[in-house]
């Protein structure tokens, strides 16, 4: 059966990477983030159209930044943790993917350089079309973004501190993870994050 989860926006900022019940306070709400979900590889019509990122930069996440959010995101799977009312137990580490890094890069890029803050792109394109696209054919895939956080220890903390974001980082149905940042000084909020994650068919 095809699932599909849109997580509203929420705009959450925590001082360290940690689950929600390692935490204790919460600073001033400012950047946003926002996750969605699918299982199984069949088409759900919510996209009819080739995906086209025209005018999208290829890799401007560095391999460094992609590196620490992969190290976060692993550290936080590596033990239990608390999303929303739901405590996930520990799941295996995720594996950087060519082929999600491309696909999350070029979409950070685009989000940045046009200025908007949606799962959807500009052609009418969904986080699994992107990553069909660049090659990778799954079966379940999920994303995450976010825009205002400007280092990768802020914006795993902010993931993490909501649920829908913190149930795709916990999440046994993914095996690997790509990481895309699209910087861009006249942007609403300069900085722009995705993951996508996925387990190949």
């Amino acid at each position: 059966m095809k699932t599909i989860c849109f997580i509203g926006v929420s705009a959450l900022l925590w001082a360290s990477v940690s689950c929600q019940s390692d935490r204790e306070t919460t600073q001033t709400p400012a950047p946003v983030s926002s996750s969605v979900y699918k299982e199984n590889g069949s088409d759900i019509g919510t996209s009819a159209v080739t995906p086209d990122l025209a005018g999208a930069r290829a890799a401007a996440a560095t391999t460094d930044q992609q590196q620490q959010v992969l190290n976060y995101i692993n550290a936080a799977r590596s033990k239990p943790c608390k999303c929303g009312t739901t405590t996930y137990p520990a799941v295996p580490a995720l594996t950087l993917d060519t082929q999600l890094n491309t696909a999350s890069d070029k979409f950070a890029v685009d989000l940045a350089t046009y200025n908007y803050f949606s799962h959807t792109g500009r052609d009418g394109s969904m986080p699994w079309d992107r990553m069909t696209r660049e090659g990778y054919i799954w079966r379940a895939a999920g994303e995450n973004i976010a825009a205002g956080y400007s280092t990768p220890q802020a914006v795993v903390a902010g993931w993490l501190a909501s649920t829908g974001h913190c149930q795709n980082i916990m999440s046994a149905n993914f095996k690997n993870v790509g990481v895309g940042y699209g910087y861009s000084a006249s942007s609403t909020y300069k900085h722009y994050w995705v993951t996508d994650f996925g387990t190949r068919r």
